[in-house]
């Protein structure tokens, strides 16, 4: 095989993500371009590596193909197929079987949908069972044997010294990789993994009253488990639209609404659209602009106890633009009647 990526970052085949990133931060510092650029060191190079080892390693899917891979590479040498193992046989539950990866969905909805609910079917990006093999990550029709090391469990039991004196780790087998079994020819389209890129159709199901920001945690609706592992969970933020005439404030809903000058001034009836239907509005007199209209238990749902907020209808006074010659003469009478000067007013 090519370089080991292991070494390249200078850490060990069981190493965490954590550390794995760690490694990758320390020498690309290092080893930058934009810090070697005489490169007599061949840091160019070398930071191509890193950053290419780092890729794999940082991916669980190409991590799990990599270390099969080494796997292969090893067995084909002039190594004894079964390599000795320090540690006693592991007899607890098998290893390989692993939980899938979560997955995370930004969904958009529309601001009627944040407030009466939404079902829809979304397909989501995600690792997914290899149809080829079924998710066993052997050829169909090639034998699986049960790992002679291991037998079959998937890890050891190794002495560790500590002050209180020796304790038994569990350690991976490395013979299987932690699969308990062994497969003397790969599926070729996962390369053994079992699981492939793909994606998968869930349904969604918002609550009424559902918030922008919200995170909906959908439990076995993630990614695929390695070794018909259990999948793991779909995490949803939700996104709102917003809209210019509406906004939501906790569980109350505020509408802001126009109405004419001589509404405004002698009253009447104002027709409002709002998120159940188009209701009316009774305008008193004399109202003033910003003058709010509460109507009780017609807003938001809460989402979890399903309890309304209330709706405010927020009036604002829409100056008239096309006037006839007659209402300009009419307003400037009634102007000159409250003492404006005209002047004052741009006329």
């Amino acid at each position: 095989m090519a370089d080991d990526h292991y070494t390249i970052l200078g850490i060990e085949d069981d190493a965490t993500q954590d550390d794995v990133k760690k490694a990758y931060r320390k020498l690309a510092k290092n080893l930058h371009p934009d810090l070697n650029k005489d490169d007599s060191t061949g840091a160019a190079d070398r930071f191509k590596k890193v950053k290419e080892a780092y890729e794999i390693l940082s991916n669980p899917l190409k991590r799990e193909k990599y270390d099969l891979e080494l796997m292969r590479s090893g067995s084909a040498s002039n190594q004894s197929p079964v390599p000795q193992s320090v540690g006693f046989v592991y007899t607890g539950p098998p290893l390989a079987p692993q939980r899938g990866s979560d997955v995370k969905l930004v969904m958009k909805i529309l601001f009627q949908e944040s407030f009466s609910g939404v079902k829809k079917g979304v397909d989501v990006k995600m690792p997914v069972r290899c149809t080829n093999c079924g998710g066993s990550g052997s050829a169909p029709g090639t034998p699986v044997s049960t790992c002679p090391t291991c037998r079959g469990s998937g890890a050891l039991l190794q002495p560790v010294q500590t002050p209180q004196g020796y304790i038994n780790q569990r350690i991976i087998c490395t013979t299987c990789n932690g699969r308990g079994i062994l497969m003397q020819q790969f599926c070729q389209r996962c390369s053994g993994v079992g699981l492939v890129n793909g994606s998968d159709n869930v349904i969604l199901s918002l609550p009424p009253g559902v918030e922008d920001g919200a995170i909906i945690k959908i439990n076995g609706k993630g990614g695929y488990g390695l070794g018909n592992g259990p999948r793991g969970d779909l995490l949803i933020t939700v996104n709102v639209e917003e809209l210019p005439n509406m906004k939501r404030v906790d569980n109350d809903l505020y509408i802001e609404e126009s109405i004419s000058l001589p509404k405004a001034v002698f009253g009447g009836k104002q027709r409002v659209n709002t998120l159940e239907g188009r209701r009316t509005l009774r305008i008193p007199s004399l109202t003033k602009s910003r003058t709010e209209f509460l109507i009780e238990s017609e807003g938001f749902p809460d989402p979890v106890t399903g309890e309304h907020g209330d709706l405010y209808v927020v009036v604002y006074i829409d100056p008239p633009e096309d006037l006839t010659e007659g209402a300009k003469k009419a307003l400037k009478k009634y102007a000159l009647e409250m003492g404006e000067d005209l002047n004052d007013l741009g006329l």
